[in-house]
């Protein structure tokens, strides 16, 4: 019981600093940290498992790898949520100090747009040349579905091939060598942010 109470409060940990995180970093690269999340995860599904066996004895072994198992995977995805959302919010502390970092406006090339189905089916786009998977309004979404480029190969409504015919108008923040986007992150892109590229316009996500 203890244990599942600890899986419980790590995905509302996870849920409560989805609230305050907004941003989506694109440089510089944190594998390493992603890494130690994933690890971090890896020792408390093995943990929640061991748990598990230890304290179900008076079950049959049927039952008992079965909840071991489940134990173990709802461990190390409650610790990799909470520990890499975490890992986010800090990140952006210490990669973007208030008195080194400047705001502006900006288009980014999108090089595709797909959908996602069932209960939290979900609407992304993905940029270029710098990478990132940024979740859009439903009503973006259609936008990009009614304008799509005159002769594209494929109608797919769960895929909208792009290449720089749709951008992304967004709010950025760097810091140096650092770059994200503001109002994305676990949120979505504010309604009205996907619109056809103006032919002037590099979409480069620079300043």
């Amino acid at each position: 019981m203890a244990c599942f109470i600890g899986i419980g409060l790590l995905l509302l940990l996870y849920v409560v600093i989805g609230l305050y995180d907004n941003t989506t970093e694109l440089t510089p690269n944190h594998d390493p940290v992603l890494l130690a999340c994933f690890a971090i995860a890896g020792l408390g599904g093995l943990v929640s498992g061991i748990v598990g066996v230890r304290d179900s004895k008076g079950l049959t072994a049927w039952q008992r790898a079965p909840l071991a198992l489940g134990l173990s995977l709802l461990g190390f995805l409650s610790v990799f949520l909470a520990s890499s959302r975490a890992a986010s919010i800090f990140e952006g502390l210490i990669d973007f100090p208030p008195g080194k970092t400047k705001s502006y406006t900006t288009l980014l090339l999108i090089s595709r747009a797909y959908q996602t189905h069932g209960k939290d089916g979900s609407r992304y786009i993905q940029t270029t040349p710098i990478w990132s998977n940024l979740e859009i309004t439903g009503e973006d979404y259609e936008f990009m579905l009614t304008h799509r480029r005159v002769g594209e190969s494929t109608r797919d409504p769960d895929e909208i091939s792009s290449n720089g015919y749709f951008c992304a108008q967004v709010t950025m923040q760097q810091s140096g060598n650092a770059l994200r986007v503001l109002h994305a992150g676990s949120h979505k892109l504010p309604k009205g942010s996907v619109l056809t590229c103006p032919s002037s316009s590099g979409g480069s996500g620079l300043p």
